[in-house]
């Protein structure tokens, strides 16, 4: 094991006033409180390398009840591990424990009954594996301990606000100064108990442009078929959290090639892999070149257009195959993201908002093609929720494909409006093509009766096509 090395203040690069205010709030708090308070993860680790930290985690000796009591802004949260969560405003500092170390989970920890919605009458254990995956940790430990169960050496390291020191017992900041990427333990172990840990090693390494240490690339190689094991929420965080990093291309290279992003999304990688999909490789490196350079200028996109993007090729090629069998096209493009979001061979869980944002994005593109973008129907559509992302999908779709640049034009040109202020209809006639008279003619739109219910539609509604 690794001797504990402790850098004094002015003995490293990390300055106090660095820290959010926020952070530094609670630490004095604690602190003062007489509890060990301590900066911790990638803050530490980001402020030594000189970024800017995107969040602030807090490790101490006090109990999250403790914690509860000592912040009135606070709520306890998590199963796996109890922390709790300090709220200022727009800001969140995370607080947790000193967890305890286990060199290996107990036999007896292994197949628990655990508390759910059905079953409230069973008790919540302080420690609980399935299949050797740590599904409860709620076993508290010292500094030492706590940080060597942390996942990699380089997020190990503390910092303690009562003397400015820097605490390292896992041998991190050597590791700073190599710029590689080491598990703390042995990495096949470590892997086993958290098969997420591979994802964001590969993110982590990405973002710092580290390199990630032999023997923990070989264990990643060999053990993706683990991420099976891995709940599918947390996986989907953790793919949300490589769109978002800043490096998402370099990241999707290597899991590539390490096989990850083929276990995560089978069905989309092998058709990415087919001579079919061989030729869309480039436009999902591009869409995640795109939210590289977006994070670069501190923009943060929907999910779902993040989604879309990458994800438009094998969606639009889905659609076109069942359009070939006589689904409406409209209906099919639906059909094709439900298919692809939904798909139970993913290992991500995709939320249901994110999956009828994607469906109106795709739709769109459909009705967007029925138009000449001059019409009452093309005013409508501008005004649709989701049209802004639509129109960036179909500005990408036209940079990958020269066809799409005509239909990107007819968008882009500025709305020709009549003396009354409303968009031309083509051919004089209203939407869906019925001839507008006076008295209240056919195609006259009527008020429902009173007490009359209709059932609303789900999903984006399909208009009719222009009449020209």
């Amino acid at each position: 094991m690794d001797d504990c090395v402790i850098l004094k203040d002015g003995e490293h690069g990390l300055k106090r006033n660095e820290i959010s205010h926020q952070a530094l709030q609670v630490l004095w708090r604690l602190d003062e409180a007489g509890y060990k308070a301590y900066l911790c993860g990638g803050g530490v680790r980001d402020l030594l390398l000189g970024r800017q930290p995107k969040d602030y985690d807090i490790a101490t000796d006090a109990r999250p009840e403790e914690i509860k009591k000592l912040f009135r802004n606070s709520r306890i949260i998590g199963r796996r591990f109890k922390l709790a969560h300090i709220f200022y405003r727009d800001v969140i500092i995370e607080t947790a424990t000193f967890r305890a170390l286990f060199d290996a989970p107990p036999p007896e920890a292994e197949g628990i009954p655990l508390p759910s919605r059905r079953r409230t009458d069973v008790p919540d254990p302080t420690f609980a594996t399935r299949d050797g995956v740590i599904v409860r940790d709620n076993v508290y430990g010292t500094p030492e301990e706590d940080a060597r169960r942390r996942d990699f050496t380089i997020n190990g390291l503390f910092y303690n606000i009562a003397d400015g020191s820097i605490i390292d017992y896992v041998g991190g900041l050597v590791d700073l100064e190599k710029r590689v990427l080491r598990m703390i333990g042995d990495p096949e172990t470590r892997i086993h108990e958290d098969p997420v840990r591979m994802v964001r090693a590969i993110r982590i390494a990405a973002q710092l442009d580290f390199q990630i240490e032999p023997a923990l690339w070989d264990a990643i190689r060999r053990l993706g078929e683990d991420l099976k094991n891995s709940s599918r929420e947390r996986m989907h965080e953790e793919v949300l959290k490589i769109l978002n990093c800043g490096s998402a291309k370099a990241a999707f290279s290597r899991s590539w090639q390490q096989g990850l992003f083929q276990t995560i999304y089978p069905s989309f990688s092998a058709w990415l892999g087919s001579p079919e999909g061989a030729a869309s490789f480039p436009w999902v490196k591009k869409a995640l070149r795109q939210f590289d350079v977006w994070k670069q200028a501190n923009l943060k996109p929907m999910p779902a257009l993040q989604h879309a993007l990458v994800f438009g090729p094998y969606i639009e090629a889905r659609a076109a195959e069942l359009a070939a069998e006589g689904v409406p096209e409209f209906e099919a493009a639906l059909q094709a993201v439900h298919a692809t979001l939904r798909d139970k061979s993913n290992l991500t869980q995709i939320s249901k908002a994110i999956v009828f944002d994607v469906e109106r994005i795709l739709s769109l593109q459909v009705q967007m093609r029925k138009s000449s973008g001059q019409s009452r129907y093309a005013t409508r559509l501008r005004k649709r929720n989701g049209f802004e992302e639509a129109l960036i999908y179909l500005k990408f779709a036209s940079g990958m494909e020269a066809s799409r640049k005509d239909l990107l034009e007819r968008w882009m040109a500025p709305a020709q409006t009549d003396a009354g202020g409303d968009a031309k209809g083509e051919g004089g006639k209203a939407e869906g093509g019925a001839s507008r008279s006076e008295g209240g003619a056919k195609g006259e739109a009527r008020t429902p009766a009173k007490g009359s219910r209709r059932r609303p539609r789900k999903g984006p509604r399909e208009p009719k096509p222009e009449q020209t």
